[in-house]
Order: structure tokens, then C-alpha cells, then sequence
């Protein structure tokens, strides 16, 4: 007796099918996926680019910025989740989508946007005080190499007792210096900023 063969196989136009009834429930529906799920996530992704530069001149721990970008998205998660569900389209579980992708966009998206904003802040409303501090180099490298850049040379120092990564422009001969000069300020939640940077023997 052959044994029957079960399969989860959709019908050929069941994706199809199914986004005709999603546009059908909720009008502008491709206007508002792209609202609501791509700009966000897009400007999420940005910003987070874009706060990596002022994180290099900001002395602070990569697990407090790691913390808030990650509990952002935790916590956004149960407010967003309705609309995620509807306008992330899932084929086969239309109006639902795993909690991975959640959690994924909202910290992406929403986790990227307020740790910009918050070192953004910290580094734009400073006390405008500046003091310079000699720091000596404790090693020294360069960036990994891409088809974009050319392997930016750094200087790892401490500063209150916490080791910090300095980049240069390419070029520079980092090896033959021994301590960085930085010109410090005070950010608005108590982050110092490096506002100028140079090694001991180079111009100021």
C-alpha cells in the first residue's frame, strides 16, 4: 500500500493572492509599507553609521551605546508590532511575522535613530571648555583594508583608566610616535569629546 506524501506546499498564486487581500484591507498599502517599515529602517541604518564617527572622538563604553540600542528596540517592540506584522508582508502568515524579525527591525531602525541622537547631543551641546591632555600610545595599527578605504592607522591610548581607539588620516606614520595630544570638552551627559587630536611631534 503506497503511503500517501503530505507536503506544505502553497498554490502557485498564493503569494500573489494573499497581497491582493492585504491591499484590498488596508488602503495605500505599498505607500505605507514603505513608510512605516523602509524609511525607518533605511534611517536607522544611516544614523547608526553616521554616530559610529562621533563614537570614535567619545569616550565612552561600547556596552553602554549597545545597551541602549538593543533595549530601544526591546521596548519599541510590543508598540510597532501591529503594524509590523501587517506591512512586513509574509506570505504565508499574512498579517503576522516571527518575533526575530521584530526585534531585528526596531533595533535596527528605532535602536540606530535615539543612540544617534543621544551622542549627537552629548558631543553638540558640550560645556565648550577645552583642556589638553598628553596621553601616551599604549599600540598602535591600522583599520582593515576595503575598496573604499585604505586602512586608517590608529593609536590605542587610556584615559581614565579606559582604552581608547584614535584614528588617523592614512598616511600617517603612527609608529614613530609615542604619545597623542587630544584637546578634551565635556558632552551634555558627562562623555568627554575629543575635539583635536595629534601626535606629540606633528603640527597642532
Amino acid at each position: 500500500m503506497a503511503k500517501k506524501k503530505y507536503t506544505n506546499a502553497r498554490p502557485a498564486n498564493y503569494r500573489k493572492k494573499a497581497l491582493s487581500e492585504l491591499k484590498a484591507k488596508y488602503p495605500y498599502y505599498n505607500l505605507k509599507s514603505n513608510l512605516f517599515i523602509g524609511v525607518p529602517f533605511l534611517g536607522g541604518l544611516f544614523l547608526t553609521i553616521w554616530e559610529i564617527n562621533i563614537y570614535r572622538v567619545t569616550f565612552i563604553s561600547v556596552y553602554i551605546l549597545l545597551s541602549i540600542w538593543v533595549l530601544t528596540g526591546v521596548l519599541i517592540t510590543p508598540l510597532f508590532r501591529k503594524t509590523f506584522n501587517i506591512y512586513c508582508f509574509n506570505p504565508y502568515t499574512p498579517e503576522r511575522s516571527p518575533l526575530f524579525f521584530h526585534f531585528l527591525f526596531n533595533i535596527v531602525s528605532f535602536g540606530g535613530i535615539v543612540i544617534f541622537l543621544f551622542m549627537w547631543t552629548n558631543q553638540t551641546l558640550n560645556d565648550h571648555i577645552k583642556i589638553v591632555k598628553e596621553l601616551p600610545v599604549v599600540s598602535s595599527g591600522h583599520l582593515a583594508k576595503s575598496r573604499h578605504s585604505c586602512g586608517d592607522p590608529y593609536v590605542n591610548v587610556i584615559y581614565k583608566n579606559q582604552e581608547k581607539q584614535l584614528v588617523f588620516p592614512c598616511g600617517t606614520e603612527i609608529e614613530n610616535y609615542n604619545n597623542v595630544y587630544v584637546e578634551i570638552t565635556k558632552g551634555l551627559f558627562g562623555f568627554d569629546v575629543i575635539t583635536n587630536q595629534t601626535l606629540v611631534e606633528g603640527d597642532w
